[in-house]
């Protein structure tokens, strides 16, 4: 059964590999392929590679505020230093007309909310999924295990040995076969619960589209 080793980051920001910087909150934790996080209440997830975890490590400043506005000033670093040139080479005092500033739109406070929504969903679909793999990997264990023992112990047999010189794989063969119908009952128990889960869903009127 394949391992996956889980760690978590202390870190306010989130760094990506493409430079772009996200404010979370709590603690940021990496399992496998995907990082999971918290970003203004809701749950994410991004893939690994995306993510630049060395640089979120060092990253411990206080999380920015963010504001809900509906553009954003922003200043070039070039117009900056022209207004700061012009304020040093005007002796009277007054400064010339600043240069038209840029407003960025941000992304309505609507449109927001629908993508956490999303997301939050698409989370809660893998999840479900998830528990039905694991389940299905134990029995695939249990199963592998039973065939390998049936192998050992004919291999033993067509040897010549006696069955009382190998009795701790034929207990241990016995008891691997018992736990199996146990495993598959799991199974079958995760895929009901994912369901139910899709039903609930759609009784609540939530788009296809995100549980998939």
């Amino acid at each position: 059964m394949l391992l996956i080793t889980a760690l978590t980051i202390q870190t306010n920001t989130l760094v990506l590999r493409n430079g772009d910087r996200i404010a979370v909150e709590g603690v940021v934790r990496v399992d496998g392929p995907q990082v999971l996080f918290r970003a203004s209440g809701a749950l994410y997830t991004i893939p690994t590679q995306d993510v630049d975890l060395d640089a979120s490590r060092s990253d411990q400043l206080p999380a920015p505020i963010q504001a809900e506005i509906r553009g954003r000033l922003r200043v070039t670093p070039e117009e900056r230093d022209r207004l700061l040139r012009d304020l040093e080479q005007n002796h009277s005092g007054s400064a010339p007309p600043p240069a038209p500033l840029t407003v960025v739109a941000a992304t309505p406070p609507y449109e927001r909310q629908v993508n956490e929504d999303e997301w939050s969903w698409r989370h809660r679909v893998r999840e479900y999924e998830e528990g039905i793999r694991r389940a299905q990997e134990d029995v695939d264990l249990l199963e592998n295990k039973a065939e390998a023992l049936k192998a050992h112990i004919t291999g033993l047999l067509s040897l010549g040995y006696k069955p009382s010189q190998f009795t701790y794989d034929t207990t241990l063969l016995a008891y691997t076969v018992d736990q199996i119908p146990r495993a598959q009952l799991e199974v079958i128990r995760a895929q009901r619960l994912y369901e139910q889960f899709r039903d609930d869903a759609r009784r609540q009127g939530v788009a296809p589209g995100w549980l998939r």
